[in-house]
């Protein structure tokens, strides 16, 4: 298998977008769906494999509780899912926008040791370590989302595409509602995944 469900970007996440203005934190939640590609930015679990959107939350890189200057930031915010957010809570951990997580851990993806997570670097064990990414459950969850994708790949590819692909729904930025004050990325709304959708160059799977 070459495609992994669990490869972490090599690089510091660069934004696209750059809503301002908004009264509540959470009405950012449309633009980073899009800038987060629809999966929890620390354990990568994907909106396409959950029950409901409560599932994902929107996280403060830094903590209300210690920057609330911060707190409708749209850079200070990212994707989460619930079981990540609530482990972080109030910490401090490196951030995306700084390190790539792909250079400070890696998730194997075959062997007798699929599922597990390995940490590169010093920022990756405090990573796994504050997150409980090695955890005997969410380890045992990777290790059979991974025979899944396998197994989908070998033998189903149209669930495949679904399993890999990308929510049927994408947030439309041009008409979410309300309406940022400003942008300071407005090019970025173009690049959006629906943008890229319209003019058929949406890719099928990703990682």
């Amino acid at each position: 298998m070459t495609v992994s469900p669990f490869r972490y970007p090599s690089t510091p996440h660069q934004r696209r977008h750059g809503p301002i203005g908004y009264s509540a934190y959470q009405q950012f939640r449309p633009w980073l769906r899009d800038e987060f590609c629809f999966r929890c930015v620390y354990c990568l679990r994907r909106e396409v494999w959950a029950f409901q959107d409560s599932d994902f939350e929107l996280d403060h890189d830094v903590a209300k509780s210690l920057a609330p200057d911060l707190c409708r930031e749209y850079t200070n915010l990212v994707y989460a899912c619930h079981n990540c957010n609530k482990r972080k809570s109030n910490k401090r951990l490196p951030s995306p926008s700084e390190v790539g997580y792909g250079a400070c851990m890696e998730v194997s993806i075959s062997g007798s040791n699929a599922g597990e997570i390995q940490g590169l670097n010093d920022d990756g064990l405090r990573l796994i370590d504050e997150l409980s990414l090695d955890g005997p459950k969410i380890t045992a969850a990777r290790k059979t989302y991974i025979g899944i994708t396998r197994s989908l790949e070998q033998h189903d590819q149209p669930l495949y595409m679904v399993w890999m692909g990308f929510p049927d729904e994408l947030p439309d930025l041009c008409n979410v509602s309300p309406q940022p004050k400003s942008n300071s990325l407005p090019q970025g709304i173009e690049q959006s995944w629906l943008a890229r959708k319209l003019r058929d160059e949406l890719p099928a799977i990703y990682e």
